[in-house]
């Protein structure tokens, strides 16, 4: 199991990249949570449903474009369509974990947010990387002649 891990993550320049845009995802997510919690008196809740949106669409570009490196435009749409369905699991595991941290265990709303982030990470990286970004995929079409 270690070795697979290990594996999955041994293009260092790719994880570092991955590591940089989700971290400023993450703080992007963060902030507008704390600006619409403190600022705008929302319940931690929906304020966490409109931070996780902006900092999802963030993510996108910045995991496309730059961290995986591929700009081709021909199979956008189904990446895009593939990548709001991973971010709506992601997005639910979010929801339930904050519920579960925050009302259920008395967290801090920051803290749970910490935590329930770095739970859903390594899913997250490995499904962009295997399958929404990966230009051999054959699961939307593309195929190395088709990138």
């Amino acid at each position: 199991m270690i070795k697979f891990i290990k594996d999955q993550f041994s293009d260092w320049k790719m994880l570092a990249k991955y590591v940089m845009s989700g971290s400023t995802a993450a703080l992007i997510q963060l902030c507008v949570l704390a600006f619409l919690v403190e600022v705008l008196h929302l319940w931690h809740l929906h304020a966490v449903i409109y931070a996780y949106l902006v900092s999802a669409t963030f993510a996108f570009f910045m995991q496309k474009f730059w961290t995986f490196r591929d700009s081709s435009m021909n199979k956008a749409h189904f990446q895009m369509f593939s990548y709001l369905m991973l971010a709506s699991v992601a997005f639910l595991m979010n929801i339930g974990l904050m519920y579960l941290f925050v009302d259920i265990f008395g967290l801090w709303y920051l803290f749970a947010q910490i935590i329930t982030m770095g739970m859903v990470v390594v899913i997250v990286f490995l499904s962009n990387k295997y399958i929404i970004f990966n230009r051999e995929s054959v699961i939307f079409g593309r195929g190395k002649d088709n990138t």
